[in-house]
């Protein structure tokens, strides 16, 4: 499921640059609260909201245009009283109306107003469409996506695999089955019905990517700081798994607030038989005239792709 929160905050509220972990805890003290056919539901799986086992989700960037940024300070001002955020979670759908209750129970934690603790609180929300999966996709990545190197025999002094270099595609698969695993209790793929010879997970990388370490502040995972790129990709796996990486995240870590990739319009589907050359430059504007530094391209990018929605109550 995928909800699309409107936050309220007072303006002039300020936030760190990187607020992933802020974020991710607010995520899990939320889902700590769930009601027992919920609980029940996770436990099912091996999972438990309360002791923050269940990590299969992520969210967007915030939403937080129009704002000042102060770059020696690595923080945004606010200058508007509303914030969006799409959580995205692989949990039953069944449930979208309890987690909505949750949310709108629980405000975020995040940033100073005044000298004191900010708060933002679920106003809006919007559940989002379900999209149609098919088993080759092209999605554009919201927020970073980290992928670790997986072959141990050949152990590297930087584990973060470059989107383009030619094992990434080997572990960029490689974690997604393995998420996918462990959320159906480890069953065989065979079992899963995803073990199709003729069928290969195919990636495809367009224009170029973009770096981004993002700083993290006292997490479950005891990570520091982490590193994921920003890029548009097209993606051959089956539909289940399909679906599994666009609520669970795709990569690491999706519950840092990596991973999240929205599908790609539709005019640039159509621009599929004109060759590589579009491709190109798709690439190369999305991330680029938003960024002012920092991981603060996210935000500004995040103002224009959610404009479009609306307010739903």
């Amino acid at each position: 499921m995928r909800i699309q929160f409107t936050l309220s905050c007072q303006k002039g509220t300020i936030i760190p640059i990187n607020y992933q972990s802020e974020i991710s805890n607010w995520v899990f003290s939320v889902l700590a609260k769930a009601g027992p056919e919920m609980s029940a539901w996770a436990q099912k799986r091996g999972y438990d909201f309360g002791s923050r086992t269940f990590k299969l989700f992520t969210f967007s960037p915030l939403a937080i245009y129009p704002y000042e940024m102060d770059q020696v300070k690595q923080e945004f001002k606010l200058q508007g009283n509303q914030v969006k955020l799409t959580f995205s979670a692989y949990i039953d759908p069944s449930f979208e109306q309890q987690i909505i209750h949750l949310f709108r129970q629980m405000p975020l934690s995040l940033g100073i107003f005044e000298n004191q603790p900010a708060k933002f609180e679920v106003k809006h929300w919007q559940v989002m469409p379900h999209p149609n999966f098919k088993e080759v996709m092209q999605f554009k990545a919201s927020s970073p996506i980290s992928v670790t190197n997986v072959d141990e025999e050949k152990p590297m002094a930087n584990p973060y695999l470059m989107p383009d270099h030619p094992e990434y595609d080997v572990s960029f698969f490689t974690h997604a089955v393995r998420r996918f695993k462990a959320a159906n209790l480890y069953k065989s793929l065979a079992a899963l019905k995803l073990l199709d010879p003729s069928f290969a997970m195919n990636f495809r990388l367009f224009g170029q990517s973009k770096s981004r370490l993002i700083h993290l502040k006292p997490n479950t995972d005891g990570i520091q700081q982490l590193r994921g790129f920003v890029y548009d990709f097209e993606i051959a796996m089956s539909q289940p798994l399909m679906e599994f990486c666009y609520f669970a995240g795709h990569g690491e870590y999706p519950h840092l607030g990596f991973g999240f990739v929205e599908i790609k319009e539709k005019e640039k589907e159509k621009e599929k038989g004109h060759g590589g050359g579009h491709h190109q430059h798709q690439g190369h504007h999305h991330g680029g005239g938003h960024h002012h530094g920092g991981g603060g391209h996210h935000h500004h990018g995040g103002g224009h792709h959610h404009g479009n929605h609306r307010n739903h109550h």
